[in-house]
């Protein structure tokens, strides 16, 4: 028994050192990557652009995957909640409403859902009818002074 245990003590340390030297290595490789291929804010800004429209690529086709799985299970939560999510990433509060309300038809009893909805619904409400501004005008004194 005490040598199962010593082989254990063993492979953990040998483990510990091992996962030390692979995090080094790793973030050595980084910072050498780093210096190798400095880049200008400039192509950052390019990169961040294509970056974006890819990300939003991919993200239509998820929801086009997750509406595929919809229409072979119209009550998959799974499925809806990732729609919701999908949508709300890219900003698309319409596309969220519909599976959203879904949600809360199948799970009545779930209130983060329905505090979900009700953030949407206000979102939707916001866009249509923009709140006005006020302009701001300096308080008059009061008479008398």
């Amino acid at each position: 028994m005490a040598s199962k245990k010593k082989g254990k003590e063993i492979f953990k340390k040998v483990f510990v050192i091992l996962s030390g030297l692979a995090f080094v290595l790793f973030s050595v490789s980084a910072v050498v990557n780093m210096i190798m291929n400095p880049q200008t804010p400039g192509a950052t800004d390019n990169q961040n652009s294509q970056g974006d429209d890819g990300a939003i690529a991919q993200i239509d086709r998820e929801i086009a995957g997750y509406q595929s799985v919809l229409e072979n299970e119209p009550e998959n939560s799974f499925a809806l909640e990732r729609l919701v999510e999908l949508n709300l990433q890219k900003g698309d509060l319409q596309g969220a409403l519909s599976p959203m309300e879904k949600l809360v038809a199948l799970n009545p009893d779930n209130e983060q859902y329905q505090q979900v909805l009700g953030i949407i619904q206000q979102g939707l409400e916001e866009e249509e009818n923009p709140p006005t501004e006020l302009p701001i005008t300096p308080e008059s004194p009061p008479e008398g002074e």
